[in-house]
């Protein structure tokens, strides 16, 4: 039944959605039993239906609450304190009000209603939606929830404990945005408590009344915050604080910003809880379908094409939250190279100011419901199944991907970014706020560099600074490098950090650095000088032969830095003429682990030549092999004095070392490439094999999932339906006991029969008639003796079933009871689908009796009228007498006809009918004074006939003529104003005359009695 929009008076202050699948049947009728009726709100219920059996919520459910409830239909406006039912076969949304339905594609995999209904209600009513989980298997609802709870809607889950399969509330609690965690039967009193709560009934609203009160209270708010979470959100827009603080007031059900204060002082965890929420971590993979598709096809492509080899892409995703989005840049990227068929490396930068949020990112594990967001082809590509139905971001792409806690409001922006991604964030900010963002922003950009934002963001002031790649998907390019100072907007608080026991955020990284204690600063400024002032000029190397420290006055000893990007290796640091000297007394040192000592080592200082001496050791940090080691390079200088004593002290010969150094490098790479061709030929057999049972565990893994995935929405459809027939076998065993009473209350004898003639079911009064005990179902009808005088029983049972004409006679007892006995065909849906007999047995002899009775009262009161009127009445008759005659059957007619004409008494003027159309028409034009009707007429009978005349006003003294000897049907006629019958064997013109004159007196008498009676009433 559609409703129309003018029907629904009352609009819904709240669209109360509730989902609900596996053992969902049992917590809907516990919510409404519990639910008052008068909430103003609307409950729309979406289910998992099997979409081969019709869905008997709607009667179930009416039972458990006095709010109408319907089954919806494509456009149905929806009213107040109604309930509304998703029909099987149908995805369901919600637009301005109105439920829209559409069919579900076959074979399109697991079917998610709950999540494409949550998500249109959150985007149609945003914080006037309420979404509730129930019982239930899988994930379905819990991405639809994180839309509603991005609107500001409540969002409720139904107490694990007390559901029968606890998938779908306990995925709803672990996404953390769940409001309240309840049971089916406590749900009821706290829906109440929200929506006439004054905060959201819009009675009242402390927080925007602007008053310096509630402005003090606002700033201590944001002082507990910023206390326990080491964040300001008084940078945040003051009408998104307010909303969310307004709405944990009427979840913890306080009416002031006084006492929420006073909460948020008694329980810490609600300031973690509120904290939470004014953070907004909403996303997912590949959000905004349209942005993404150009992101990928133009943005990144170019970005790919554009890059070398040498240089890597960088990219940062500012407030990633839980990662969905950061894995979806760089799985664009790696598609992408792939495609373009080139070798890249990509750094994906991926930052949070929710420390929590980042921990949970860098796992890289996701419910099995993004597969609606990713998509086939790189679920397969990028993720791998675990046993316990989640999905792992593979480790190539998790390595692409660097976390880190970073508030972009007061910590330095990252640099030389290709892409920038800072989506549905801005909006939070103030606007002095929004313009130092994005300035960063600016700043951390390439020339050429893409910046995207979120569909409801623009640039503002520095829209002038980026070119428009496309205005509705909000996608930028950097136009210049010119520098925008970051000082330019308005400062902010730099004390502002953030807290995590994982991952510090660079800020504090920065100053851990530099905050080293004082004793250890001078410790080291001791030695440092100590080394400079009495050991000769050295470079300390470490295992990457990078320089790390200098002692000493060295410029002799290594070239003057060039301009631009310096490199710390030892080769590129020394004079070009003593670095064979130096490459081969480390790679000596460390090989033999002894002290390496050249002396005659010439360099060129200035215009001359001059001769040092060479030393060279290496030593570990600690005796573990693992353990770090490093060089000490030291330079002596000839002319300085003798040079010191050494173990093994060597001449150096430039060309007998370059030419032993060359090989030993030769020899050194020989076994090398040895090695590497045996590795690189073992690795190639290991990976055909891992590559072939690769491919064969993919087919199989996802043919198990597709089959997985079928048979749990299988199993939840058909839990559903059964739970429906257990409802309904339940209703059909009591009306069946209320149907047992019953007929043992009627004290009337049934038998029921089957197709073979087996007694399927009897009642306890048939027993009285045929001998039949409890034991005797399912036995033949035959084999039973019977207190009746019928033999034609079994005959008369055959012949109803075969022709399904159903047989009635009166059978007499030994002590004179009357038991009439009716046999009826037992059919289903089909009529002529006979599958059984039905016997009863009635006691109708008090009936019969009494019928008798009034028979014979009758009959001596006709004679008694008729001698009465005889010998009083002499009044003449109307001369001639009208007589209408009905009678299908024309030699009845003319026997009639013929009988009238022999009567002395009157003259009789005939009019003659066949039907009974036929006979209104001559009664409305001639007026007769009396009819004579045949009981049975061409399809109709005399009662048929009484009945037009009453219809047309027509008030005519009626007498039936009937060749049937059924003693019932005097009576019968009697009760519907017929005067006489007269059996056609018994028709002469003396009781032909008789019953004319007795029907004419008889209407006279009444209408006089009924006149008086009328000026009585007056």
């Amino acid at each position: 039944m559609n409703i129309a929009v003018n029907e629904c008076e009352d609009q819904p202050s709240h669209y109360i959605g509730v989902g609900a699948s596996a053992g969902g049947l049992e917590a809907l009728q516990i919510l409404l039993q519990n639910l008052p009726t008068d909430t103003g709100a609307c409950f729309i219920i979406v289910q998992h239906l099997s979409p081969d059996f019709k869905s008997m919520m709607l009667e179930l459910l009416s039972k458990h609450t006095t709010m109408r409830i319907l089954n919806v239909e494509d456009g149905m406006q929806v009213c107040a304190n109604c309930i509304y039912l998703i029909p099987p076969k149908k995805n369901m949304m919600v637009a301005q009000g109105k439920l829209l339905l559409s069919e579900k594609v076959p074979d399109a995999g697991l079917s998610l209603p709950i999540d494409i209904f949550f998500r249109s209600l959150a985007e149609d009513q945003q914080h006037h939606a309420i979404g509730i989980i129930l019982s239930g298997t899988g994930s379905d609802g819990s991405r639809g929830l994180k839309s509603l709870k991005e609107a500001g809607a409540l969002v409720i889950a139904q107490e694990p404990d007390s559901a029968k399969f606890d998938g779908m509330p306990n995925s709803a609690i672990n996404t953390g945005i769940v409001d309240l965690i309840l049971r089916p039967e406590q749900m009821g009193e706290k829906l109440m408590s929200y929506i006439r709560h004054p905060l959201v009934s819009g009675e009242n609203s402390p927080l925007k009344a602007g008053t310096s009160e509630n402005e003090d209270l606002m700033a201590e708010v944001f002082n507990v915050l910023k206390l326990k979470s080491e964040i300001d959100f008084a940078k945040y827009k003051p009408s998104t604080v307010a909303r969310r603080i307004e709405r944990r007031m009427t979840i913890k059900q306080v009416n002031s910003l006084q006492e929420y204060l006073t909460l948020m002082f008694k329980d810490p965890y609600e300031v973690q809880v509120l904290s939470k929420e004014l953070l907004i971590g909403v996303t997912r993979f590949f959000r905004d379908d349209d942005a993404f598709n150009l992101l990928r096809e133009k943005t990144i492509a170019d970005i790919v094409a554009r890059s070398n080899e040498h240089t890597p892409i960088r990219a940062w995703v500012a407030g990633c939250s839980t990662g969905e989005e950061a894995y979806s840049m760089a799985i664009l990227f790696a598609d992408e190279i792939a495609k373009q068929g080139v070798k890249r490396d990509v750094k994906v930068f991926a930052t949070d100011v929710n420390g929590d949020a980042i921990n949970e990112a860098s796992n890289g594990m996701f419910c099995e419901e993004i597969q609606h967001d990713v998509g086939g082809a790189y679920l397969s590509n990028y993720f791998t199944k675990n046993a316990g139905n989640r999905y792992q971001i593979n480790k190539t792409i998790r390595q692409t991907v660097i976390f880190a806690t970073h508030n972009m409001i007061t910590d330095p922006p990252f640099s030389n970014m290709d892409l920038v991604s800072c989506r549905n964030i801005l909006i939070y900010f103030q606007h002095s706020v929004q313009k130092r963002v994005l300035t960063s922003l600016h700043f951390s950009l390439k020339k050429d560099g893409y910046l995207f934002l979120g569909s409801s963001e623009n640039l503002s002031d520095l829209a002038p600074h980026f070119e428009t790649i496309n205005d509705r998907c909000r996608i930028y390019r950097k136009r210049t490098s010119v520098r925008i100072p970051i000082g330019s907007a308005p400062p902010v608080n730099t004390s502002t950090q953030t807290q995590t026991q994982n991952m510090p955020s660079v800020s504090r990284l920065l100053r851990s650095y530099r905050g080293a204690n004082a004793i250890g600063a001078a410790i080291s400024f001791a030695n440092e000088l100590l080394i400079t002032q009495y050991a000769p000029p050295c470079i300390l190397v470490n295992d990457d032969l990078e320089a790390i420290h200098v002692y000493g006055d060295v410029t002799g000893y290594v070239r003057r830095l060039p301009p631009g990007r310096i490199s710390v290796e030892i080769k590129d640091l020394v004079n070009e003429d003593i670095s064979i000297a130096v490459s081969t007394a480390l790679h000596r040192a460390k090989q033999s682990s002894d002290e390496v000592y050249y002396t005659d080592v010439i360099t060129r200082d200035g215009e001359n030549n001059t001769s040092i001496n060479l030393r060279v050791f290496y030593i570990r940090e600690h005796d573990i092999e693992s353990s770090p080691g490093y060089y000490w390079l030291i330079f002596e200088n000839e002319q300085a004095g003798e040079p010191r004593a050494a173990a093994n002290h060597v001449s150096f010969d430039a060309a007998e070392q370059s030419r032993q150094r060359i090989e030993d490098l030769e020899l050194e790479l020989k076994r090398s490439k040895e090695h590497l061709q045996v590795t690189v030929e073992e690795l190639e057999t290991t990976n055909e094999e891992l590559q072939s049972a690769n491919e064969e565990l993919m087919s199989a893994n996802e043919e198990l999932q597709s089959t997985n995935e079928e048979l749990q929405s299988v199993n939840e459809e058909l839990y559903t339906v059964n739970s429906e027939y257990q409802e309904k076998i339940s209703e059909i065993s009591q009306t069946n006991n209320d149907l047992d009473e019953v007929l043992g209350l009627s004290n009337i004898g049934i038998i029921f029969l089957d197709d073979n003639f087996l007694i399927r079911r009897y009642t306890q009064a048939a027993a009285r008639y045929i001998n039949l005990m409890e034991s005797d179902l399912n036995r033949p009808i035959h084999h039973f003796s019977n207190n009746l005088h019928y033999d034609s029983m079994l005959k008369d049972i055959s012949d109803v079933f075969a022709t399904s004409k159903s047989k009635q006679l009166d059978i007499i007892l030994e002590d004179k009871r009357v038991i009439q006995i009716s046999i009826h065909a037992y059919r289903y849906t089909d009529p002529g689908d006979s599958r059984g007999v039905a016997i009863t047995f009635s006691d109708v002899s008090r009936a019969r009796y009494a019928q008798r009775g009034l028979s014979v009262v009758y009959k001596q009161l006709k004679s008694s009228i008729n001698n009465a009127l005889e010998s009083l009445d002499n009044t003449p008759l109307a001369n001639p007498l009208k007589v209408l005659v009905v009678d299908d059957q024309p030699v009845s007619l003319a026997l009639i006809e013929e009988t009238l004409a022999t009567i002395s008494e009157f003259n009789c003027e005939v009019y003659s009918a066949h039907t009974v159309l036929e006979s209104l028409k001559i009664a409305r034009d001639t007026a007769p004074d009396i009819c004579l009707v045949d009981y049975h007429l061409d399809g109709e009978t005399a009662i048929d006939f009484i009945d037009s005349m009453k219809a047309n006003s027509l008030d005519i003294p009626s007498l039936v003529i009937t060749g049937d000897d059924d003693p019932e049907l005097n009576a019968m006629l009697l009760s519907y104003g017929v005067l006489d019958l007269i059996n056609k064997h018994d028709l002469a013109p003396q009781v032909l005359s008789r019953s004319i004159r007795f029907s004419i007196r008889r209407r006279e008498i009444d209408r006089e009695i009924n006149k008086t009676i009328d000026s009585v009433s007056v």
